[in-house]
This record gives C-alpha cells, sequence and structure tokens, in this order.
C-alpha cells in the first residue's frame, strides 16, 4: 500500500504557561535587534549615558539650522538655505578699479530620511513618537528613546545597540547640513581678515536693493536723461574712452544710471588697475585672491 504523506509538523507550538510564554516572546525579540558584529558593547549603562548625550547635542544643531530650513514636509529632504558672499569681483571705477563683494543666497537638499522613519530594526516593538508643530512629521527621538526604557534588560540591551546607531548618523547629518550653513561666516571672516574691512552678514532683504551703477551702456540714454549721482543731463557729462564723467562737483566720477533691483554691493578697496572675479569658496580659491592682492600691492 502507499505510504503516508507526513504531515508538516508547521510552526513551533508556543508554550501554554503563562511565563513560559513571556519569556518565548521575548527570546524572539531579543534575537530581532542581537548585532552580527563583533565587540558590541551591550552595556545599558554605558548606551543610555551616550544615547542621551547624543540626543542633547542633536537637539542643539537642530535648533541652530532649522531656522534656514524648507520643504522639510514633503519627501525624504529638507532645503537649507543661506546668505552670504560667494566671489569677490574687480570693476573699474573712473581710473580707479575697486574689489567688491555682493550679497547672494544659495541653496542645498539634504536627505532627511533619518529624521522621519526608523530603520527596519527598531520598528514593530514600540510606539513612534512625533514632535510637536511645526516639525510634526519627524520623530522624537527623545520621547522614543524614554519608551524603550520601559523594555526588559534582556531586550534593551541590543535594542540600545542598535538605536544608538541610528542616533549617532543623525547626528553626522545634522552636523553635514551645520556644517554646510557655516561656510558663510567663514567666507565672511576670510573677506574680513583680508580686506581689513568689517561686513555684516547678509539677509534676505540684500538681495534686491534700489541700485545705480556707473554706466556702461552708452548708446542705450537719451541726450537730456539724468545722471543719477551729478544730476546734470546725459550730453553734458565728458566723453573719455568712450565713457561719460561728471564735471564739477562730481568730476572723474562716471555717469550712473539705474538698471534695476539687484544684490547689495559692498566696496572692499580700490587700486589703479585690474578687472577679475575671484571664487572664495575654497582655500585653493582664496589663496588665489591674496595672491592677486599682493600682486596689486607690488
Amino acid at each position: 500500500p502507499p505510504k503516508k504523506k507526513r504531515e508538516s509538523s508547521g510552526a513551533p507550538k508556543e508554550p501554554e504557561e503563562p511565563l513560559e510564554f513571556v519569556t518565548h516572546i521575548r527570546e524572539k525579540v531579543q534575537k530581532r535587534f542581537v548585532s552580527r558584529r563583533k565587540n558590541i558593547i551591550y552595556d545599558i549603562e554605558k548606551n543610555v549615558r551616550e544615547i542621551r548625550a547624543l540626543l542633547n547635542i542633536n537637539a542643539e544643531i537642530f535648533g541652530r539650522i532649522m531656522h534656514a530650513a524648507s520643504n522639510y514636509s514633503n519627501g525624504k529632504s529638507a532645503t537649507l538655505t543661506r546668505y552670504g558672499f560667494d566671489v569677490v569681483k574687480v570693476r573699474q571705477s573712473g581710473e580707479k578699479t575697486e574689489f567688491v563683494t555682493e550679497a547672494a543666497v544659495s541653496s542645498k537638499a539634504f536627505l532627511i530620511d533619518a529624521l522621519l522613519h526608523l530603520p527596519a530594526n527598531l520598528t514593530s516593538v514600540l510606539v513612534v513618537q512625533y514632535q510637536d508643530a511645526p516639525y510634526s512629521n519627524l520623530i522624537d527621538y527623545n520621547a522614543f528613546f524614554r519608551s524603550a526604557l520601559m523594555l526588559h534588560d534582556d531586550i534593551l540591551e541590543p535594542f540600545l545597540v542598535k538605536l544608538k546607531d541610528h542616533v549617532e548618523s543623525i547626528h553626522v547629518l545634522l552636523g553635514e547640513m551645520e556644517s554646510w550653513l557655516l561656510e558663510s561666516q567663514r567666507k565672511i571672516e576670510f573677506i574680513e581678515s583680508t580686506f581689513d574691512k568689517k561686513l555684516e552678514a547678509p539677509s534676505a532683504g540684500d538681495l534686491y536693493v534700489e541700485q545705480t551703477f556707473d554706466c556702461d551702456c552708452l548708446v542705450q540714454h537719451q541726450h537730456y536723461e539724468k545722471c543719477l549721482r551729478c544730476g546734470c543731463d546725459f550730453y553734458t557729462h565728458s566723453i573719455i574712452n568712450s565713457n561719460r564723467f561728471c564735471k564739477g562737483l562730481f568730476s572723474g566720477e562716471r555717469f550712473s544710471c539705474k538698471k534695476g533691483r539687484g544684490p547689495k554691493i559692498y566696496i572692499l578697496t580700490k587700486y589703479d588697475d585690474a578687472k577679475q572675479t575671484f571664487e572664495i569658496a575654497t582655500e585653493s580659491d582664496q589663496a588665489k585672491l591674496k595672491k592677486f592682492l599682493d600682486y596689486m600691492d607690488s
């Protein structure tokens, strides 16, 4: 006769006795958090101390940078915006050459998935809590950490290791975001030390200010158009090397016209000759500008 198929036993039967059942569930959960890495420290006291310190530092950095953040409620990224000075330009003004800089704005998107979601190895154990408005889509890691402390020690030990790893990754992310914002201040300090001139950090209002410019659009002006520097008609200005210059009290100054709204311009220093633009983002860029200034001073 044909042999009967062996019935599948399926999943192991869970204990019926209450305390054995509790132990069985805890062991299953514990296995989820045990790391395969070597030399893992499961010391609860040490990990609690380090996680608390990281959470405090992260909160401080978060408070310093989020004023510059936008779009963090959409998708997986946050956009930071900073105001500063990105270049030093050289322009001609009459017979002098001016070194100037102008207010600039730049933005950068950072992936912030770590602030929005828990990694898979930390889910399904505790209920995630979120921060108060306006950051209600970001996880409240301080509250999550406090909830974790209610876990049984057998589960808490490996759980804290996983949580600390994740909190450290958030610390790195926030540090990168703050470092990018601080580049603006470092550029200001470079300009101040190079030109011995005090600069205030620009704001959004410095990007669109009414300005007058030394005119380089000769053929576009009517004879009776007024100069914004001396108030005289365009045709009354002296012509020197195709440029129009004021007479009388403003003798030597170029005809000035308004070309709309633009960034606020800061005059750093003047020389007799030269024309160039210098980026100042990196040390090598800054070295080029210093070398050029040394040449102008020689």
